[in-house]
């Protein structure tokens, strides 16, 4: 709860500097470039680990980070100057599940009258809307209008980003569903909480804060009526999912210069029990930060900030697919990068042992295939056109090949070497041969040429392709012993010659099964990788669903229509 309550403390105590008097920093237009800037190094400065943990790396040409951010969290301060500029990050891990971490993201105050203008405020707004999940808002004492004034940036927000590359801007249905869950925090609450003389729930109080005003209260106020009820109809609209917190004085008031430094165990307990629920709340229901459907991660979530930065400094409307395509393109490039080095690595490995049969390759492929995929589908985002999937299939397809190409040489020569030393003794006493009687001794030679080259291991699949490649070549050897050898009848030689042709042809069926089976083994592979590419979207889409607000019918439609499509393709791993 600590964590959490400092940053709730954090923007308390900020707010409460603001609402005493305002920053006296001037916000020209190069400070504005400036402050964004830090905006951007400050993203920079927090880097992802795995499963959640955060690596701590100093910006270029800037100075280290405040030391409250690094061990406790946002500072609080105790002047009337904002201590916070841009937006800081804090990254705390999440308590109830040590694999993630939250970002807390803490803005600088709105509506300084210093600044040079209010676009500085709205792209700060817009930042705050687009990163988060939970959009925490505070103000003083009640929910009133002036308590309200920052939320009706929402109007503007269709000047700035569009959901769509030519989406119509003005038209909000477009945005909403970008929109993060609202709570509003009322702080320092003395009021007692009551509508119309009866008992009502901070939820109810801002219900009807949010309200629109009745046809019978607009006699002589038509026009400002009118636009006091779009703006809450664009609140509305915008912020479906609110929630409302009334936070009573957590120390009094002559305390809160000391404010970060007491203790839990000092703050009044009213506050305590509110600070309690409001924790357990954000921890119930914070989600995976996801744009249509693609679950931001650590790195993933600096590459969309940076991309929401670069458009606010260059002056064009933000575009949120625009942005999810990149960081997808980016993700993803680098997850098949990371997969073929693995697959390559791996494969590499087991050509020191070529020759090897055609069975033991694909088994190691297989098993290679599989560990490049998992690393691909650990780092890659929802590919919903399966394209860097199919990308690093078809390398590993590649590679398969280039090394099956390699091996069946490596069993060639091999073969070869073997069938030359074992007919070396043939030459040494070819001339013996020729007298009646040599060609029986040739063939007992040959007989155990072809029993000693079979009991040979470490030949690989071209063992009968170059054994039939050798009969061929000693054939007319064969042949001229044959002819000078004339003890044997003609119907012997004949007898003879058709052993021969049927010893041929029997290795030629055996290569022609074997053909066979490998093409069976290669069928087999590829059904093997369908399943498992239709398995893991499962899984894709059951933790979009589970950990987020996504709807995924759309994705799933989009994918059994491409996986479709594919399951009528030629076979792709061979």
């Amino acid at each position: 709860m600590r964590p959490l309550l400092e940053g709730l403390v954090g923007c308390y105590k900020l707010y409460l500097k603001r609402s005493e008097g305002q920053s006296s920093r001037n916000h020209t237009e190069e400070a504005d470039e400036e402050e964004f800037a830090d905006v951007r190094n400050m993203i920079k400065c927090w880097r992802m680990r795995e499963h959640g943990q955060f690596e701590q790396k100093q910006p270029k040409a800037r100075s280290a980070l405040p030391k409250p951010l690094q061990t406790r969290g946002f500072s609080l301060g105790n002047e009337l100057q904002s201590q916070t500029k841009g937006i800081w990050i804090w990254p705390v891990r999440h308590p109830r599940d040590e694999r993630k971490c939250l970002l807390l993201l803490d803005t600088e105050g709105l509506g300084d009258v210093e600044k040079a203008n209010e676009e500085h405020d709205i792209w700060l707004f817009v930042m705050a809307v687009l990163l988060s999940n939970i959009l925490v808002y505070n103000t003083v004492g009640t929910l009133d209008h002036s308590g309200l004034e920052q939320l009706l940036y929402v109007k503007d927000m269709a000047q700035y980003v569009q959901a769509r590359v030519g989406s119509c801007e003005d038209n909000p249905d477009n945005l909403d569903k970008y929109f993060p869950t609202l709570i509003i925090c009322v702080r320092d609450l003395t009021l007692t909480l009551k509508l119309n003389g009866l008992p009502c729930t901070a939820d109810d109080y801002m219900e009807h804060c949010f309200q629109i005003r009745k046809p019978e209260t607009q006699r002589g106020r038509e026009e400002a009526n009118k636009s006091f009820n779009k703006e809450r109809h664009l609140m509305c609209h915008y912020f479906k999912k609110r929630k409302c917190f009334m936070f009573p004085m957590p120390v009094n008031p002559e305390d809160l210069s000391k404010l970060e430094n007491i203790p839990d165990r000092d703050l009044k307990p009213d506050f305590l029990k509110v600070a309690n629920e409001f924790t357990s709340h954000i921890h119930q229901e914070v989600k995976y930060k996801n744009i249509d459907g693609v679950i931001l991660t650590g790195q993933l979530f600096l590459q969309v900030a940076e991309l929401y930065v670069a458009a606010q400094r260059s002056g064009d409307m933000v575009c949120i697919e625009n942005t999810r395509v990149q960081v997808v393109q980016l993700a993803n490039l680098q997850a098949v990068e990371d997969a073929k080095g693995l697959y390559q690595r791996k494969m590499e490995c087991i050509e020191v042992h070529f020759p090897l049969k055609i069975s033991q390759l694909h088994q190691h492929h297989e098993k290679c295939m599989d560990q490049a995929l998992d690393l691909f589908y650990c780092h890659a985002v929802l590919d919903r056109e399966h394209k860097h999937e199919k990308e690093l299939v078809e390398h590993m397809k590649t590679t398969f090949l280039k090394l099956g190409t390699q091996n069946k040489q490596r069993s060639q020569e091999t073969c070869r070497i073997r069938l030359k030393k074992l007919y070396c003794l043939v030459d040494e006493t070819y001339q013996g041969f020729m007298q009646p009687g040599g060609f029986r001794k040739y063939q007992a030679m040959m007989k155990k040429i072809e029993e000693d080259y079979y009991k040979t291991t470490g030949l690989g699949d071209e063992m009968e392709t170059m054994y039939k490649e050798f009969l061929e070549q000693k054939k007319e050897s064969g042949n001229a012993i044959l002819i000078v050898d004339k003890t044997l009848t003609s119907f012997q030689q004949q007898d003879l010659e058709n052993k021969q042709k049927e010893k041929i042809m029997a290795l030629q069926i055996k290569n022609m099964k074997a053909e066979q089976a490998n093409q069976e083994k290669e069928i087999s592979l590829l059904q093997n990788q369908y399943k498992k590419l239709q398995n893991t979207f499962s899984k894709h889409t059951q933790v979009i669903k589970t950990h987020t607000d996504e709807n995924i019918q759309e994705i799933q439609q989009n994918h059994e229509k491409t996986m479709k499509n594919e399951s009528k393709k030629k076979c792709i791993i061979s």
